[in-house]
């Protein structure tokens, strides 16, 4: 992943004994991290000591909003955000959701955070690839953006399953060229 973001670029998370986070969640986390680019960023603020104990809470920021929270949802966590949606993880599952910008509902992103550094990288990558490809190809542009969705969708299936998804919004995007 370093190759990709650079060693700023990746945010490691600390594994705390005891939690109630899915254990291969917490592993993934602490050891891999999650990248951050101006597609994702985490939202993890390191220079706020209290903030070393948990991830922020997904009930503390709808509650900050005035929005109600979607049930089930209660004890989920905050990974980070896109452009226009917060991503957040239920801890038991260990699975991964996005909420839209202004929604008051989720649709399921990842499988896991493995599936969800998959896609961040493919998508980070596959950009700088279609961004070289001549601007009135439009065929060329759909192909690439088809190989994208196809590399990602072997590893996880999950984010292209909502036309609503992030993922699926982000990828018709680029392919409109709106991502140059």
């Amino acid at each position: 992943m370093t190759d990709v973001y650079g060693l700023n670029g990746v945010t490691y998370f600390p594994h705390l004994v005891g939690s109630r986070m899915h254990p291969g969640t917490a592993r993934f986390l602490a050891t891999v991290g999650l990248p951050s680019s101006k597609l994702f960023s985490t939202r993890l603020d390191l220079d706020t000591p209290d903030r070393l104990e948990c991830r922020p809470s997904l009930k503390a920021a709808f509650d900050a909003d005035g929005a109600n929270l979607p049930e089930g949802s209660e004890q989920w966590e905050i990974l980070g955000e896109f452009q226009y949606a917060t991503v957040a993880l239920d801890p038991r599952t260990g699975q991964i959701y996005s909420f839209a910008e202004g929604e008051e509902f989720y649709v399921p992103m990842h499988q896991d955070v493995s599936s969800l550094v998959h896609t961040l990288t493919v998508a980070e990558t596959g950009l700088t690839e279609v961004k070289e490809l001549p601007h009135h190809d439009d065929q060329a542009r759909a192909e690439a953006v088809e190989a994208l969705r196809e590399r990602i969708t072997q590893v996880d299936q999950t984010p292209f399953a909502s036309e609503d998804g992030e993922w699926s919004r982000f990828f018709e995007e680029v392919a409109l060229d709106m991502w140059g």
